[in-house]
């Protein structure tokens, strides 16, 4: 049987194979990049009309948001870990507001921060 569509079984494929080879640190870049994804999704999915797809981006990359926040380490990470569990928070906020308001702004600054974290993230790499 030939799958409907080739291209998303090879991104999923691709996807999956990255995720299974990742390190800890290597999987909250790769959760990092799927949020951004999503918000930019559902941010274009606004100016073409797309709202079941703008959802479900949307509801995706607070998922994402939500399993970020929940892999942080309080205790160990101190008040770095803090500063990201409120920007976590926030961002998370942020996306179900802009997605009930059809906010492409809201999408696009969530994007924004989290692509600050994400290159932050890239720039650090444990021993």
């Amino acid at each position: 049987m030939i799958p409907r569509n080739p291209a998303a079984a090879y991104r999923s494929t691709a996807v999956e194979t990255r995720v299974h080879e990742a390190d800890p640190h290597a999987l909250i870049a790769l959760m990092l990049e799927g949020a951004i994804q999503r918000l930019r999704t559902a941010e274009a999915c606004i100016a073409s009309g797309d709202v079941a797809r703008k959802a479900k981006a949307a509801a995706e990359a607070g998922a994402i948001i939500d399993s970020l926040s929940g892999c942080l380490d309080l205790q160990q990470g101190g008040e770095i870990a803090a500063r990201l569990e409120a920007l976590y928070d926030y961002a998370s906020r942020r996306v179900v507001g802009a997605n009930a308001a059809n906010d492409p702004q809201g999408f696009a600054e969530v994007a924004a921060l989290l692509d600050d974290v994400y290159g932050a993230w890239k720039q650090i790499r444990p021993a």
